[in-house]
């Protein structure tokens, strides 16, 4: 037996909310994800960096 998706809209409403939901969703992301690419590197990290480039150089 198949079931028929109500007549009334709704199923219609849901996807339309659920569009608005994923929006919503990848808005926040990229905000946020935005901020932090954003953000200068440690120089700790650039420090270590370094050392392994120089301990690659070695190795070659």
């Amino acid at each position: 037996m198949t079931r028929k998706p109500p007549q009334d809209g709704s199923a219609q409403k849901a996807r339309k909310t659920s569009g608005n939901h994923k929006a919503l969703i990848t808005r926040n992301l990229r905000l946020a994800f935005g901020e932090v690419a954003s953000e200068p590197v440690p120089d700790r990290f650039l420090d270590l960096l370094g050392k392994l480039d120089t301990a690659e150089g070695k190795k070659q």
